[in-house]
């Protein structure tokens, strides 16, 4: 699905303001409500980080180069990125690494192995379907083209609509009177 999708997803999926936390949402060590919820920002860059930590840095460089975003002509580091950044073993060190460096990002970081399981369905076949297994094996996925299907497109973010309304509507009922 396209980067956006998958930060939003992030934030509903990987943050107490989303579905983790629909009942109480953020709380303080103290019993008390917080007012800003940090794992909602967080999961959601931890949804973009895949795409932006590989393509984002080759259409960053185009633009800032005065090309334009272009799709055609993307350097091989690219790709070894996407790769690196779309794999378990990448995913595996790169959570493992964040939540020995802080316990509490296990949460919103769960954001990045989400990313890449939508991934796998809803990337059809070319240089971007989802390589797993790699460096181990050069096995990829062909799912579903999320571009050229607009079923999946607007059914994905339709899904996440409801997800949020979910969630409100679950808050709401469980509001404790005051």
């Amino acid at each position: 699905m396209d980067t956006l999708f998958h930060g939003v997803l992030g934030a509903v999926a990987c943050s107490t303001t989303g579905l983790p936390g629909w009942r109480r949402g953020p709380v303080r060590s103290d019993g008390r409500r917080r007012v800003a919820d940090w794992t909602l920002p967080a999961a959601f860059a931890f949804g973009l980080f895949p795409d932006l930590a590989s393509l984002g840095i080759h259409f960053a460089t185009d633009l800032f180069t005065g090309n334009g975003v272009r799709w055609h002509g993307i350097p091989d580091f690219v790709f070894f990125l996407y790769n690196v950044t779309h794999s378990l073993l990448g995913i595996g060190l790169g959570y493992a690494l964040l939540v020995a460096w802080k316990r509490t990002l296990w949460l919103p970081a769960l954001a990045w192995p989400l990313h890449v399981l939508v991934d796998v369905p809803t990337h059809g076949a070319g240089v971007f379907m989802t390589p797993l297994f790699w460096p181990f094996s050069d096995l990829r996925f062909q799912g579903w083209s999320w571009w050229l299907s607009p079923w999946i497109f607007y059914g994905g973010w339709l899904t996440l609509l409801a997800l949020w309304l979910l969630v409100l509507i679950l808050r709401l009922s469980w509001r404790k009177p005051t």
